[in-house]
């Protein structure tokens, strides 16, 4: 399973092989998989996460993801109007 990934702020120092903070991650596609999987692959602790985004939704990191998805993860230091408003998805 490939997963698209977009690292924001302090995040990328996490994936310096990704370009502009993007890249691939390569996740084994045998089971459930979840947006914490994806940062368990880059190294990324679920507390240096405060805004994901799963195809352009806001989501926890329950959230599952499928081949061909795209994870964007943000540091607590971003601040983005989502995070105030939206509620996010455990889907």
């Amino acid at each position: 399973m490939h997963v698209t990934v977009k690292l924001g702020s302090v995040l990328r120092d996490k994936a310096p092989g990704f370009a502009g903070g993007e890249g691939l991650v390569e996740l084994p596609g045998g089971g459930p998989t979840s947006v914490a999987d994806v940062m368990a692959a880059l190294g990324i602790a679920v507390d240096e996460v405060n805004v994901i985004y799963r195809n352009h939704l806001f989501v926890a990191p329950s959230a599952p993801v499928q081949d061909g998805d795209r994870v964007a993860l943000f540091p607590p230091n971003f601040i983005h109007f989502s995070q105030f408003y939206l509620r996010r998805s455990e889907e």
